[in-house]
């Protein structure tokens, strides 16, 4: 009986210590009220992990913007670093966007760092806009935090911190296909229903969140470039929409049922209808920055529709002056009924879902769930968030 104990015991440690472990990152805008205790800050995690790697470091971005004396300027070092213990290190960024990331790029070359811009809009028509690196294949970050000093310091952002062999190696397969698309391989070889990408790696996965159990599973934009085996995050977020019976709350920067000149797009704004239309509750927060254009229409129309409540939140400037690009609601979010949580790199609309690379998080569990409450109500019912107002003609932000 003693030694069926012990074997017991024995099993249990060792499923805990092999367990996958989830851990939330929220980048709280100085000088606001912003910063959930369930969550972690960016820039110690990513000192942390970086500073880790002993053989490879992959970091896949939209972009990089540093600034000296600022937030980045360590996490820049610590990946300069990296190379010099003998670490294998990997960069890539978005065309569209490389006019700043030149501005950082010499100096990593320089230092040993492999880089690769890729072409995004001519292979799928949209952005490179995901963020994620991957620490010597057993841990991940991905989130709404760009490679910028500004995503660490003023901008409201949301990323996980996934230990897990599994999910790197699914993380692995993106990061490899993009980097061969950045050297010039053709992206019908690489994602295309018999291209040479494919996940294998089972899901969903266990992990562990605060201490609570979690399930969780990756799912991955746009739909043309979703490796063999793996999940399109449009589909599984309509899904997960199409699943809830009382609450749905998130945030989002930027919505948008047309944009980039695409044609109109009304998939995800049909699913909040439906489920309004059952009596599930939604309550949404969307950035000022979506304001003021073409698309403040369709979030003012979604605004009048029975069970749905739309905030908009506007951030104070720093005391120190305007931030150029900065100052904004960035994360990219979704709690379901205190269960279900969902977390993005993509913002709402057709071009992220359907031409931009992305990457997604689902979960399911309360402890997971609980933290994106914390970080909901903390902006629901903070001083920065205001009801929209159909019937206001707001103006177009200044960002620079």
């Amino acid at each position: 009986m003693k030694k069926a104990l012990l074997a017991l015991v024995l099993a249990a440690n060792a499923l805990c210590l092999s367990a996958a472990e989830l851990q939330f990152v929220e980048s709280a805008p100085d000088e606001t009220v912003y910063g959930s205790s369930l969550t972690a800050r960016p820039q110690a995690v990513w000192l942390e992990m970086i500073g880790a790697a002993s053989k490879t470091l992959d970091i896949e971005e939209f972009y990089i913007a540093d600034q000296a004396g600022e937030v980045l300027e360590p996490v820049l070092a610590a990946v300069k670093e990296a190379v010099e213990r003998g670490v294998k290190v990997r960069f890539i960024v978005d065309k569209v966007m490389l006019k700043e990331s030149e501005k950082s790029l010499p100096a990593l070359k320089e230092a040993g760092v492999e880089t690769r811009v890729i072409d995004f809009k001519k292979a799928g028509g949209g952005v490179q806009h995901a963020k994620f690196f991957i620490v010597d294949g057993a841990e991940i970050y991905t989130g709404s935090q760009n490679f910028d000093w500004r995503s660490l310091k003023h901008i409201h952002e949301l990323g996980l911190r996934i230990k897990s062999a599994k999910a790197a190696s699914d993380f692995t397969k993106i990061f490899e296909g993009d980097w061969a698309l950045a050297g010039g391989a053709e992206p019908k070889k690489m994602f295309a229903k018999k291209g040479k990408i494919a996940i294998t790696a089972s899901k969903p996965e266990k992990a562990s969140v605060n201490g609570g159990e979690v399930t969780y599973s990756l799912a991955y934009s746009p739909v043309g470039f979703v490796p063999k085996g793996a999940d399109a995050e449009i589909t599984e977020l309509i899904k997960a929409l199409g699943a809830a019976k009382k609450t749905i709350r998130g945030q989002v920067m930027t919505y948008s049922l047309m944009e980039h000149g695409s044609k109109r797009w009304a998939e995800l704004d049909s699913a909040f209808r439906k489920a309004a239309a059952r009596g599930v509750k939604v309550e949404l927060v969307f950035a000022d920055w979506s304001m003021g254009g073409k698309g403040d229409r369709d979030i003012k129309a979604l605004a009048k529709t029975d069970n749905i409540e739309i905030k908009i939140a506007v951030l104070p400037q720093h005391s120190t002056g305007m931030i150029p690009f900065s100052r904004v609601e960035h994360l990219k979010y979704l709690v379901i009924d205190g269960e279900t949580g969902y977390v993005t790199t993509s913002n709402w609309g057709p071009g992220y879902f359907l031409t931009s690379r992305g990457t997604a998080v689902f979960m399911k569990g309360a402890a997971g769930a609980a933290v994106l409450e914390d970080i909901f109500a903390k902006t629901w019912t903070g001083p920065y968030a205001q009801p929209v107002d159909p019937l206001k003609e707001y103006q177009p932000v200044k960002r620079s």
